[in-house]
């Protein structure tokens, strides 16, 4: 009975990341809009607005390293799409470390049964996530997805993996 849950989670996350994926054309955008922030191009940083500043994407692809002018950019790869911070809905509370990522979404709907739970957890090394845990929290039990990404020096994607599990209710 996991096996088909696992293979459900995992077509899902796939349709989502192509979803997106396919939706983010950059040959749509401004030149104002692509141009990113230093610091910034490779985190996963949920959009919160500053006073109503409208929210900028997070670049999927990795820009190349100060001081390397021979590297090239990295072509963009749609399964980190699902690394991505949550969109603030307002539902969400977003904890934060001290560099400012963001490390944990805490669910803020009253009616959720993750009510003050966790619903993602972040790993980050340097500017760039590595790792995710999302839970699901179900009346019996709670569904937790683990995502882990190693890279390559030149910023693309070297290893990418997914795991899938359950554990009682809490």
């Amino acid at each position: 009975m996991r096996v088909p849950i696992v293979i459900g989670v995992l077509a899902v996350g796939a349709l989502i990341a192509g979803v997106a994926y396919l939706k983010h054309d950059p040959a749509d955008q401004s030149p104002a809009t692509t141009q990113a922030k230093p610091g910034k191009e490779a985190s996963a940083e949920p959009a919160v607005p500053a006073a109503g500043a409208p929210r900028s994407s997070v670049s999927r692809g990795s820009p190349s390293e100060p001081g390397r002018a021979d590297s090239k950019p990295v072509p963009p790869d749609p399964r980190l799409a699902a690394l991505m911070v949550s969109p603030d809905n307002g539902l969400i509370e977003f904890a934060r470390g001290s560099d400012g990522k963001v490390i944990t979404e805490i669910d803020k709907d009253p009616s959720s049964p993750g009510f003050k739970k966790p619903m993602r957890e972040y790993m980050y090394s340097r500017d760039k996530v590595i790792g995710l845990t999302a839970y699901r929290y179900l009346p019996d039990h709670v569904e937790i997805s683990r995502t882990t990404v190693s890279y390559k020096p030149d910023g693309s994607v070297d290893r990418y993996a997914e795991s899938a599990s359950d554990e009682p209710g809490k």
